[in-house]
């Protein structure tokens, strides 16, 4: 059983949907996996494993430099992925 969480995935893929349409890429379901994975290796991870620490930790990533760092990452994951898509062209 997994008894510990990155709850920067959560806040990634929160962002990526905020953001999806500004980021003028594809955004198929592989596309979109590889952005959130490009993002989650350019941003430090926050591990929890109590709920009380994934409250505290969701709210230090809320901060502004963690929220535009995450907003960077994707912005960067988006123009990589754009250049090298691994989806299927149908």
């Amino acid at each position: 059983m997994k008894l510990y969480e990155n709850m920067m995935e959560a806040f990634v893929e929160d962002e990526l949907n905020r953001m999806g349409d500004s980021l003028g890429c594809c955004l198929c379901e592989q596309c979109r996996n590889d952005i959130a994975a490009y993002a989650l290796n350019h941003v430090p991870p926050r591990y929890v494993v109590t709920r009380s620490g994934g409250l505290i930790s969701k709210a230090e990533t809320l901060r502004t430099q963690h929220l535009t760092d995450v907003r960077t990452a994707l912005l960067q994951a988006a123009q990589v992925i754009s250049q090298y898509p691994r989806h299927q062209n149908t």
